[in-house]
């Protein structure tokens, strides 16, 4: 029993990781690539720990959208984050940041979602319709 519980717990834990520690890792490698690392130089430290949340709960929250086949979540997710930073898309050094900062978040979490569910239909242990009846609300 154990043995067939914990392919699907590693690779689905591989994918979490991606999707969060990794993919906070990429995006301020991105930042820095593109000259943009000190974009938010004028926020206190606190805002910096704040983005690394809000961009794991970000790809976190599009995975769900993903496998629950609901773009809408991607398009309120990236309302929600521009509603909260109105203001500062006036400066166009952050907006380039936020728009970055938000279309890797996209991308990326599209290609480790794509990878998780390739992964599990050929390899893995068949998740995919299990989580889909439990994150899909029917109409």
């Amino acid at each position: 029993m154990m043995p067939m519980l914990l392919h699907p717990l590693l690779y689905t834990g591989v994918a979490l990781w991606l999707l969060t520690d990794l993919g906070n890792r990429l995006c301020r490698a991105i930042f820095s690539l593109s000259g943009l690392k000190d974009a938010t130089a004028h926020l206190p430290a606190a805002g910096h720990s704040a983005g690394r949340w809000i961009g794991t709960l970000e790809r976190l929250i599009l995975a769900v959208g993903i496998l629950a086949h609901s773009w809408e979540i991607l398009a309120a997710v990236i309302a929600l984050k521009t509603v909260a930073r109105f203001n500062e898309l006036n400066e166009r050094v952050f907006a380039e940041y936020f728009l970055i900062g938000s279309l890797f978040s996209i991308a990326w979490t599209m290609a480790v979602t794509a990878l998780w569910l390739g992964y599990d239909r050929t390899l893995g242990s068949a998740l995919y319709p299990m989580i889909a009846r439990l994150i899909v609300v029917a109409p």
